[in-house]
């Protein structure tokens, strides 16, 4: 996968730097058309967004060796796959991408492309099955490593391409893109990319220059573009005028048919072949002596796609628009109706006597048409071949411009030739591979409607991106313009190989707009009064401050990237949001537990708690009572004791018989104190006060205790024992206050003073009347002693302690204040746990 591969060395991070976030990084990743030309196919992600754009073949290679390198990256991810043109090196392995892969996107574009690309693609599958059958038994090719897809593959993934048109934005998934045209062929853009405000445009093959039917390639207006991907497919060399290529082109055609010979342009079925097709149509008009040499055009595709041509004028350029209309008015022909070239169904049908120009595909003479021909050509000296476009490396295009003495035959098997025909050894297995002289003359002109070097630097120049990736080039090409482009000193340049992963950091400031009536009501800073500064400096902190002081609440929304700050009830309006509330309701009920036990327990956890007390009717538990009914009772109404806990965020209502409900509005702070608020009323019964609704005397025995009266007590047989939980003598409530802090500080670290000070228990006696001090046992006078806590500085009195009064006065002697406080908390903590257990 891609995330596997290791970063470019060109990608490391200074030292000093501060550490990037992944999610402000462009990757780019090259899975064909890195530092080669043929089988472009790029991905760019950002901010979660993938984009594919292009998916070729490359030409010098058959069957898998051809496709990009999809292995290398999970389609699955792609978002989009943008589609330039319909050449073969940028369109041809699509639909072996939408059938035969995890590809999942959609796919877009334009008009033009999709409808020769249809045709192209099954002209394709039917050269591959004619070529894979002549050659199955001689070069070991069985067929099915070559055939890619289908003809059926190619019907069925039509559906799946998007149409789009020159100049229009569309988005999908958080992704717009915004074709323009970029000369090339018929239909070519270049696509400005957004993502997450970030601008990137990739150039795809474009021209500059004012051909004789497209319109050429221009810089988008009014947009900054954050990252270019363009081509360098001639790096830094500069073509020759057009003017002159095209008297050069005439001069090197006329030449080969004043000599008897035969001259051969291969040319792509569609594209470079319709411009080549208009200078000859031209010179042949105003040259009438060479009239009598047939021009043909061998391609059927071709002759299928010309009504594509004939459809779009609209994307041609003035001068094919004004023949169009005067045809159109009967004042002229129209631009593609032809009279000097003829178009050539095969070669079946060609008489194949005297001078000809023959425009024939493929245009890198791989197998076809073109590749007969040249077979066929070859051996005669007369004959010339005219190489008009781009020759890719591997391809016979590119080898026979070196002029070589002799070529494989691959189509012909000596055919037309076969008396010329030599043999060598073959690579493996003793096999003879055919060969046929080479004696035809070649030159080579440049039509390939690509730019130059002069051309491109301008139009990078003009773009003005930081940063630049150089991709569809020759590595040497490639790497001078890289060259020339850094001495510029304007731009981080890249040209990374095929599956070299590129991360280039992209900062950007997050800016939320803000909407509705928020922006009514909060004043911006700068219309904020202040007073004039005393310097610059002060004018800086001054506005900062400002800034500072400015602060805006209300709901932050994003969509696709964009950020809006709005005042909850414009959420419909300005996000097409709906606002809902969810109100929750749980209901438990506990029975051995009151009101003030629940509101002890809560403030234990939440603090402070609000008390509203209201009558409410009594339930009816849902039985429905017809109107004699309620006339004949009284609706009965029962106390509910009501909380609310953290400033109303829960509310707990309390009914009669131990019903306890919760109510609250369901948010993701809500529902956590709702939840807290459930886990401690869970807790209260299992709390030591939750007893005292057991100490309460009932008509039935309790545990072994005994009932309330002599007859029960009798009846049951069950012997009178003294409940606990009643009647608790000092001595007991003084031992059970000892359990507290025992449990708080350790058994170790409660024990009494070995000296009490009984000066004081006398003088509380002393203070008491006669009745009380009848009550007050002297065995439970004796155990109302000082509590004293060995920690070094601290001590602890409870004084004025009788049988009746539980506790008076606490004094706390203490250096550290907080252990103090803590001690204090601690008892008053137990006094309020059990102290109403025996009110």
């Amino acid at each position: 996968m891609a995330n596997k591969r290791p970063h470019a060395a060109m990608n490391a991070q200074p030292e000093d730097e501060d550490p990037i976030d992944p999610s402000d990084e462009l990757m780019f990743l090259a899975l064909g058309g890195g530092n080669e030309v043929g089988r472009s196919c790029h991905i760019i992600q950002y901010k979660g967004k993938t984009v594919m754009l292009d998916a070729g073949i490359h030409p010098a290679y058959d069957g898998l060796a051809a496709l990009p390198f999809y292995d290398e990256f999970d389609l699955s991810t792609v978002d989009v796959l943008l589609v330039t043109h319909f050449h073969m090196d940028h369109a041809a392995s699509l639909p072996y991408v939408l059938a035969k892969t995890n590809f999942q996107g959609r796919v877009y574009m334009t008009h033009p492309t999709k409808a020769i690309y249809k045709w192209l693609m099954q002209d394709s599958v039917r050269v591959q099955n004619t070529h894979i059958a002549t050659t199955a038994g001689t070069s070991g090719t069985d067929g099915y490593v070559s055939q890619l897809f289908n003809e059926a593959d190619i019907i069925s993934t039509l559906p799946m391409i998007n149409t789009i048109s020159f100049n229009t934005t569309h988005t999908h998934n958080g992704i717009k893109f915004t074709p323009y045209p970029a000369g090339h062929v018929l239909g070519a853009c270049m696509y400005l990319i957004e993502i997450a405000g970030l601008n990137i445009l990739f150039t795809g093959d474009y021209s500059r220059e004012n051909d004789r039917h497209l319109i050429p390639a221009a810089v988008p207006r009014g947009v900054r573009v954050d990252c270019l991907i363009s081509e360098s497919t001639f790096g830094i060399s500069t073509h020759v005028p057009r003017t002159e290529r095209e008297t050069a082109l005439m001069k090197a055609v006329t030449g080969i048919l004043n000599r008897g010979g035969r001259a051969l342009l291969p040319v792509p079925a569609i594209g470079q072949g319709q411009e080549v097709l208009l200078i000859l149509e031209d010179y042949w008009q105003r040259h009438e002596e060479y009239r009598r040499y047939p021009i043909y055009y061998a391609s059927s595709l071709a002759r299928k796609c010309m009504v594509v041509y004939q459809t779009y004028i609209d994307a041609m350029n003035e001068s094919i628009r004004a023949k169009f209309q005067a045809s159109q008015a009967g004042t002229g022909d129209g631009p593609w109706d032809f009279r000097y070239i003829r178009s050539l169904k095969g070669l079946d049908r060609f008489d194949d006597v005297g001078g000809c120009v023959m425009l024939a595909s493929p245009g890198m003479l791989q197998n076809g048409v073109s590749r007969s021909l040249l077979e066929r050509w070859a051996p005669d000296a007369k004959n010339g071949l005219v190489i008009t476009g781009y020759s890719v490396e591997g391809t016979m295009a590119k080898q026979i411009v070196l002029e070589p003495d002799i070529i494989p035959a691959v189509m012909t098997g000596g055919q037309g030739g076969r008396g010329n025909l030599l043999k060598r050894p073959g690579m493996g297995g003793g096999e003879e591979k055919a060969m046929i002289p080479r004696r035809l003359t070649v030159q080579e002109f440049s039509f390939a409607a690509h730019v130059d070097g002069q051309e491109n630097r301008e139009f990078i120049e003009e773009v003005n991106a930081p940063v630049v990736i150089l991709v569809h080039g020759e590595k040497h090409n490639m790497n001078r313009m890289k060259s020339r482009l850094l001495s510029l000193q304007k731009f981080k340049v890249y040209s990374p190989a095929n599956c070299e992963e590129v991360r280039i950091p992209f900062r950007q400031d997050k800016i939320a707009r803000v909407v509705g009536r928020l922006a009514s009501e909060v004043q911006p800073p700068s219309a904020l009064p202040i007073s004039p500064p005393a310097s610059d400096e002060e004018g800086e902190d001054m506005k900062r401050s400002r800034m500072e002081e400015v602060v805006m609440r209300g709901v932050l929304v994003q969509n696709d990237f964009k950020l809006s700050l709005m005042a909850p009830e414009d959420l419909k309006e300005y996000a097409g949001l709906a606002t809902t509330s969810i109100m929750c309701r749980q209901r438990i009920t506990l029975g051995a537990v009151g009101v003030e036990l629940i509101r002890w327990a809560l403030e234990g956890t939440f603090g402070s708690i609000t008390t509203v007390a209201k009558s409410t009717p009594a339930q009816t538990n849902g039985d429905v009572k017809d109107e004699g009914e309620k006339a004949d009772e009284e609706i009965e109404r029962e106390e509910q004791t009501i909380f609310d806990i953290m400033g109303g965020c829960v509310r707990l209502i309390c009914h009669s018989g131990g019903v306890i409900e919760m109510e609250w509005e369901g948010n993701r702070t809500n529902d956590s104190i709702a939840d807290a608020v459930m886990a401690v009323l869970l807790s209260i019964e299992s709390s030591p006060a939750a007893i005292k609704q057991s100490s309460k005397l009932h008509s039935h025995a309790h545990d072994g205790f005994g009932g309330s009266s002599e007859e029960e007590r009798s009846t049951n047989g069950v012997e009178a024992t003294r409940n606990p939980l009643a009647n608790v003598t000092a001595e007991e409530k003084l031992n059970r206050l000892f359990m507290f802090l025992e449990a708080q500080f350790g058994e170790d670290a409660v024990s009494p003073i070995a000296e009490p000070k009984l000066a004081q228990l006398n003088g509380a006696v002393e203070e008491m009347d006669e009745v009380e001090r009848e009550k007050a046992s002297a065995a439970e006078l004796e155990r109302l002693h000082d509590l004293g806590i060995p920690v070094p500085g601290v001590e602890v009195r409870v004084d004025k302690m009788t049988a009746k009064v539980w506790l008076e006065k606490l004094e706390v002697e203490c250096a550290n204040k907080s252990f103090a406080d803590r001690v204090r908390a601690v008892v008053e903590r137990s006094m309020e746990t059990i102290a109403p257990l025996w009110q």
